[in-house]
């Protein structure tokens, strides 16, 4: 799990600041939206546990199409 959050950490990061974010913004925005980015990475498999349920990445996925939407 430690490297796809890594993984996705950094994906998120790039997604938020090519939308314009700013440094001050982004670490909190990819604390939040990390999961998203691995769930898409993990696609079903992941190694250890997963703790996020399915409604928590639905929420956070519509969010976080929300934020990169707002930030055209």
């Amino acid at each position: 799990m430690h490297k796809t959050e890594e993984t996705a950490r950094a994906i998120c990061a790039l997604d938020l600041r090519a939308r314009g974010v700013s440094d001050a913004e982004l670490p909190a925005l990819v604390d939040r939206f990390w999961p998203v980015l691995a769930n898409e990475i993990r696609q079903g498999i992941m190694e250890g546990s997963w703790p996020f349920s399915a409604q928590e990445i639905e929420a956070l996925t519509q969010d976080y199409r929300r934020v990169l939407k707002q930030r055209r």
